[in-house]
């Protein structure tokens, strides 16, 4: 028979503590998989009972990947053993959570959805995008094909591109079929709760049934349920057919209903290369190709830069040997986000091209007449930077980081 849900939930259970709360090394973090799905869960229990969110987060946290698959996926089974929780604290000689002016616990509202909304979001990973589930109206997916476009033209031309995107949608740029370890880059939390229930299925044949999995997923935004198959609802997840299931649910959560907004990206890339271009590549070689190396390599920039002498014909030529050594020495002891916004405010671009070759045009450093005065400034239409002979290493290093931090470009 099904499995109690109240039964499953222990008021004993330790409570979360999100990380905002945490210093680095806290005795009460939990471990790191634990710790991210439970800062994933608090914000949506806080909906429903603020008050005992962080106990009923910690006692959910205690469940079996199956369930916790419920909830993830499922509003409403999120409701249900959130409710269960609560019971089995009041049981427990807990307080009861303040009514709103409504005459009970707050419920969540779904958020608006429209045209106007975002194009891209970060599921899980920092700074990765994948597009974002609308309306699909013409107008929005006319969007989606022009930023195809941009990534067409960025490829033409050997440009970053300043939006780094999810693996999944690099896949499908390239042609290359959908796996289920690209959830791993796309959602974690799911990815490993899907992986633990295969673990579980082979293990214990038995128990999965019991968790009452269907092949039938909650609907984005409350668009009401997605049947993964034809009757889903009414096909139970079994040992023998789990496979199926972390497949079908893998496409759905990558894919699903942001299906048009690929394809017009897709369009897009193809309006500007052919698709035979992108034969043989990988999605880490399209990552490369359109974002470059996010760690500034001095060794490379080295290579590549080139000065120019406007100092004056009456400077020495050692002194200017001597600010050359300066101006590497200072970069090769910048911090990683300190070569980045030098590397930006240079040439426009968040990182380096993937080779030599993607230098366009090539960094280059002129050097001005002495003056302690000025700032640096940068033309970033042909990746110039323009540096005053200051008098000293200490001057150099000063003036060089308060003109990366103030993001402007000077147009010389």
């Amino acid at each position: 028979g099904a499995i109690d849900n109240s039964m499953l939930l222990f008021c004993e259970a330790r409570e979360l503590v999100p990380s905002p709360q945490l210093d680095e090394r806290d005795s009460r973090s939990l471990i790191p998989h634990k710790q991210t799905l439970g800062d994933r869960l608090y914000p949506r229990v806080s909906k429903y009972y603020p008050t005992h969110a962080a106990k009923i987060t910690g006692m959910l946290l205690e469940l079996s990947a199956a369930q916790m698959l419920l909830l993830l996926a499922n509003e409403s089974s999120l409701k249900h053993f959130v409710d269960e929780a609560y019971k089995v604290i009041l049981a427990n000689g807990g307080e009861a959570e303040p009514m709103d002016t409504s005459g009970g616990p707050s419920e969540p509202q779904p958020e608006e959805d429209s045209d106007l909304s975002p194009l891209f979001f970060q599921p899980d990973k920092a700074g990765f995008y994948s597009p974002r589930t609308a309306h699909n109206s013409p107008e929005r997916i006319n969007c989606y094909r022009n930023i195809g476009r941009f990534i067409g033209l960025c490829l033409l031309h050997n440009h970053i591109l300043p939006l780094p995107l999810c693996r999944h949608v690099l896949k499908i740029i390239i042609g290359k079929k959908i796996s289920w370890h690209d959830l791993a880059f796309f959602d974690s939390v799911l990815y490993e709760n899907l992986r633990q229930l295969v673990i579980d299925a082979e293990q214990n044949p038995g128990q999965i049934e019991k968790y009452e999995l269907t092949f039938e997923l909650e609907g984005e935004d409350g668009r009401g349920p997605i049947e993964l198959v034809p009757n889903g609802a009414t096909i139970s997840v079994t040992a023998a057919n789990v496979y199926d299931y972390v497949r079908l649910y893998t496409k759905q959560k990558l894919i699903g209903t942001a299906r048009p907004a690929l394809r017009a990206i897709n369009e897009g890339v193809s309006d500007v290369i052919p698709r035979s271009s992108l034969a043989g590549l990988t999605a880490e070689d399209l990552r490369l190709m359109l974002n470059g190396s996010g760690e500034i390599s001095v060794d490379l920039l080295k290579q590549i830069t080139q000065f120019n002498n406007e100092a004056g014909p009456n400077e020495p030529q050692e002194k200017i040997t001597k600010f050359k050594k300066w101006f590497w020495s200072l970069v090769e002891r910048m911090s990683v986000s300190e070569k980045q916004e030098l590397v930006y405010f240079w040439t426009s671009s968040p990182a380096l091209p993937a080779t030599e070759e993607g230098f366009q045009p090539v960094p280059s450093i002129t050097i001005r007449p002495v003056s302690d005065n000025q700032l640096p400034t940068a033309n970033t239409c042909i990746s110039r930077l323009y540096i005053p002979l200051y008098s000293s290493k200490s001057a150099l290093k000063t003036k060089l980081l308060i003109a990366i931090k103030t993001e402007g470009f000077g147009f010389v």
